[in-house]
Protein backbone atom coordinates (compact mmCIF):
# COMPACT_ATOMS: atom_id res chain seq x y z
CA UNK A 1 0.00 0.00 0.00
CA UNK A 2 1.53 3.31 -1.07
CA UNK A 3 1.52 6.14 1.46
CA UNK A 4 -0.33 9.18 0.05
CA UNK A 5 2.05 11.52 1.95
CA UNK A 6 5.53 10.21 1.17
CA UNK A 7 4.95 7.45 -1.42
CA UNK A 8 6.61 4.74 0.70
CA UNK A 9 5.50 1.21 -0.23
CA UNK A 10 4.08 -0.33 2.96
CA UNK A 11 2.92 -3.87 3.72
CA UNK A 12 -0.78 -4.34 2.87
CA UNK A 13 -2.98 -3.82 5.95
CA UNK A 14 -0.47 -1.63 7.84
CA UNK A 15 -2.15 1.02 10.00
CA UNK A 16 0.63 3.62 9.72
CA UNK A 17 3.29 4.39 7.13
CA UNK A 18 6.63 2.85 8.19
CA UNK A 19 8.45 5.89 6.80
CA UNK A 20 6.43 8.99 7.86
CA UNK A 21 3.89 7.52 10.35
CA UNK A 22 0.87 8.86 8.38
CA UNK A 23 -2.32 6.95 9.22
CA UNK A 24 -3.30 4.49 6.47
CA UNK A 25 -6.39 3.07 8.21
CA UNK A 26 -8.98 4.74 6.00
CA UNK A 27 -7.24 3.82 2.74
CA UNK A 28 -8.11 0.12 2.63
CA UNK A 29 -11.71 0.42 3.83
CA UNK A 30 -14.20 0.09 0.97
CA UNK A 31 -16.60 2.97 0.63
CA UNK A 32 -19.45 4.02 -1.60
CA UNK A 33 -17.76 7.23 -2.77
CA UNK A 34 -16.85 6.90 -6.42
CA UNK A 35 -18.72 3.64 -6.81
CA UNK A 36 -21.72 3.40 -9.08
CA UNK A 37 -24.76 1.18 -9.45
CA UNK A 38 -24.83 -2.00 -7.42
CA UNK A 39 -21.47 -1.38 -5.67
CA UNK A 40 -22.68 1.98 -4.40
CA UNK A 41 -26.10 0.68 -3.40
CA UNK A 42 -24.77 -2.30 -1.44
CA UNK A 43 -22.57 0.05 0.59
CA UNK A 44 -25.19 2.77 1.04
CA UNK A 45 -28.59 1.04 1.23
CA UNK A 46 -29.66 -0.16 4.65
CA UNK A 47 -31.41 -3.39 5.59
CA UNK A 48 -34.73 -1.58 5.94
CA UNK A 49 -34.76 -1.31 2.13
CA UNK A 50 -34.76 -5.07 1.55
CA UNK A 51 -37.99 -6.87 0.70
CA UNK A 52 -39.54 -7.82 4.06
CA UNK A 53 -39.99 -11.48 4.91
CA UNK A 54 -42.66 -13.03 7.10
CA UNK A 55 -41.26 -13.34 10.61
CA UNK A 56 -41.79 -16.41 12.75
CA UNK A 57 -41.36 -15.45 16.39
CA UNK A 58 -41.78 -18.03 19.14
CA UNK A 59 -41.24 -18.29 22.91
CA UNK A 60 -38.37 -20.46 24.14
CA UNK A 61 -40.70 -22.97 25.82
CA UNK A 62 -42.62 -23.85 22.63
CA UNK A 63 -42.25 -27.48 21.51
CA UNK A 64 -39.98 -27.87 18.48
CA UNK A 65 -42.70 -29.64 16.50
CA UNK A 66 -44.92 -26.53 16.81
CA UNK A 67 -42.03 -24.25 15.79
CA UNK A 68 -41.38 -26.40 12.72
CA UNK A 69 -45.08 -26.25 11.78
CA UNK A 70 -45.04 -22.45 12.08
CA UNK A 71 -41.90 -22.24 9.95
CA UNK A 72 -43.46 -24.49 7.29
CA UNK A 73 -46.70 -22.49 7.29
CA UNK A 74 -44.81 -19.21 6.83
CA UNK A 75 -42.41 -20.81 4.33
CA UNK A 76 -39.57 -19.50 6.49
CA UNK A 77 -36.15 -21.01 7.03
CA UNK A 78 -35.92 -19.80 10.61
CA UNK A 79 -37.77 -18.73 13.72
CA UNK A 80 -36.66 -16.03 16.13
CA UNK A 81 -36.88 -17.15 19.74
CA UNK A 82 -38.08 -14.19 21.78
CA UNK A 83 -38.83 -14.04 25.51
CA UNK A 84 -40.16 -10.85 27.14
CA UNK A 85 -39.47 -8.86 23.93
CA UNK A 86 -35.79 -9.91 24.02
CA UNK A 87 -34.16 -12.00 21.31
CA UNK A 88 -32.73 -15.07 23.06
CA UNK A 89 -32.05 -17.36 20.10
CA UNK A 90 -32.64 -18.40 16.52
CA UNK A 91 -33.89 -21.77 15.33
CA UNK A 92 -33.16 -22.66 11.71
CA UNK A 93 -33.67 -25.46 9.20
CA UNK A 94 -30.09 -26.48 9.98
CA UNK A 95 -31.07 -26.96 13.63
CA UNK A 96 -34.00 -29.14 12.58
CA UNK A 97 -31.76 -31.41 10.53
CA UNK A 98 -28.68 -31.55 12.71
CA UNK A 99 -29.86 -30.95 16.27
CA UNK A 100 -33.38 -32.37 16.27
CA UNK A 101 -32.95 -35.33 13.91
CA UNK A 102 -29.13 -35.54 14.19
CA UNK A 103 -27.64 -38.80 15.45
CA UNK A 104 -30.65 -39.74 17.56
CA UNK A 105 -34.04 -38.16 16.92
CA UNK A 106 -35.21 -36.06 19.86
CA UNK A 107 -38.78 -36.41 21.21
CA UNK A 108 -41.48 -34.25 19.62
CA UNK A 109 -42.15 -32.44 22.90
CA UNK A 110 -38.59 -31.09 23.32
CA UNK A 111 -38.63 -27.30 23.77
CA UNK A 112 -37.00 -25.05 21.20
CA UNK A 113 -34.65 -23.55 23.85
CA UNK A 114 -32.82 -26.90 23.95
CA UNK A 115 -32.02 -26.89 20.22
CA UNK A 116 -31.84 -23.20 19.23
CA UNK A 117 -28.64 -21.25 18.67
CA UNK A 118 -28.59 -18.97 21.72
CA UNK A 119 -27.66 -15.27 21.65
CA UNK A 120 -27.36 -14.99 17.87
CA UNK A 121 -25.39 -12.21 16.24
CA UNK A 122 -27.79 -9.55 15.04
CA UNK A 123 -27.68 -6.40 12.97
CA UNK A 124 -29.54 -3.10 13.13
CA UNK A 125 -32.07 -1.98 10.55
CA UNK A 126 -29.73 0.92 9.70
CA UNK A 127 -26.76 -1.37 8.87
CA UNK A 128 -25.84 -1.62 5.21
CA UNK A 129 -26.58 -4.52 2.89
CA UNK A 130 -22.79 -4.93 2.61
CA UNK A 131 -22.60 -5.41 6.40
CA UNK A 132 -25.21 -8.18 6.19
CA UNK A 133 -23.33 -9.90 3.35
CA UNK A 134 -20.11 -9.71 5.33
CA UNK A 135 -21.69 -11.16 8.49
CA UNK A 136 -23.38 -13.93 6.50
CA UNK A 137 -20.12 -14.83 4.82
CA UNK A 138 -17.95 -14.71 7.93
CA UNK A 139 -20.44 -16.55 10.15
CA UNK A 140 -21.67 -18.88 7.41
CA UNK A 141 -25.25 -17.82 8.18
CA UNK A 142 -28.26 -17.83 5.86
CA UNK A 143 -30.41 -15.81 8.29
CA UNK A 144 -29.51 -12.89 10.54
CA UNK A 145 -31.88 -11.25 13.05
CA UNK A 146 -32.27 -7.50 12.59
CA UNK A 147 -33.20 -5.17 15.46
CA UNK A 148 -35.75 -2.64 14.21
CA UNK A 149 -36.03 0.94 15.37
CA UNK A 150 -39.37 0.23 17.07
CA UNK A 151 -37.82 -2.45 19.33
CA UNK A 152 -39.09 -5.38 17.27
CA UNK A 153 -37.13 -7.79 15.13
CA UNK A 154 -37.04 -8.87 11.52
CA UNK A 155 -34.84 -11.30 9.63
CA UNK A 156 -32.53 -10.73 6.71
CA UNK A 157 -31.84 -13.86 4.71
CA UNK A 158 -29.44 -14.54 1.91
CA UNK A 159 -32.57 -14.97 -0.25
CA UNK A 160 -33.68 -11.38 0.39
CA UNK A 161 -30.15 -10.07 -0.28
CA UNK A 162 -29.97 -11.98 -3.57
CA UNK A 163 -33.37 -10.61 -4.61
CA UNK A 164 -32.04 -7.13 -3.88
CA UNK A 165 -28.90 -7.76 -5.95
CA UNK A 166 -30.90 -9.29 -8.82
CA UNK A 167 -32.86 -6.09 -9.43
CA UNK A 168 -32.47 -5.04 -13.04
CA UNK A 169 -32.07 -1.27 -12.65
CA UNK A 170 -28.42 -1.07 -11.62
Amino acid sequence: MLCPSCGHDNIEGTDRCDNCMTSLQKLDVPGSDGARGLACSVMADNLGQLEPEEIVSVPSNMPVIEVVRKMMSARSGCALVVDADKLVGIFTEHDVLHRWFGDVAKPKDVEVRELMSPNPESLRETDSVATALSQMSLGRYRHIPVAKGDGGYSVTSIKSVLKYIARENW
